[in-house]
């Protein structure tokens, strides 16, 4: 049996949070080097398989990505907070693609591309989920 991408693992009740016309935000948790949560909230995507957010190099998650690639996502309704994905798993740093994959993002909440100041590099993040819980459950 064919292994299931991240949207077919979705049921059709919470798949709409993944896509682009909803524009709802998902809210990433980093382990600190001390051991603490870090939590951001970042526009995201779906390439089908990952959840996708970007950052630039010089940003504190990349720091704590590039030591500790735990992460867990939450991903809410934007019109009913009681309602949402959350993921969990290992999330891969890459700056290929990056700076395209932050046009998109910012395409997709703002309508324009993203103003990137000269001499950041961009980051692309890709979250593998290894495990998937929905709220409400059985919704």
């Amino acid at each position: 049996m064919a292994k299931q991408s991240l949207v077919e693992r979705i049921p059709e009740s919470h798949r709409y949070l993944l896509a682009d016309e909803t524009k709802a935000f998902a809210w990433v948790a980093a382990v600190m080097p001390g051991g603490g949560p870090q939590l951001t909230a970042v526009w995201f995507n779906t390439d089908g398989e990952h959840i996708l957010f970007g950052t630039s190099d010089q940003a504190a998650k990349y720091r704590y990505f590039k030591a500790n690639d735990r992460v867990a996502v939450s991903i809410p309704d934007p019109g009913d907070p009681y309602k949402y994905i959350q993921l969990r798993g290992r999330v891969e740093l890459t700056e290929e693609g990056a700076v395209e994959h932050t046009h998109a993002l910012s395409r997709k909440y703002t309508g324009q591309d993203f103003n990137i100041a000269p001499g950041l590099v961009r980051v692309m993040y890709k979250v593998k989920p290894q495990r998937i819980t929905l709220w409400p459950p059985g919704s």
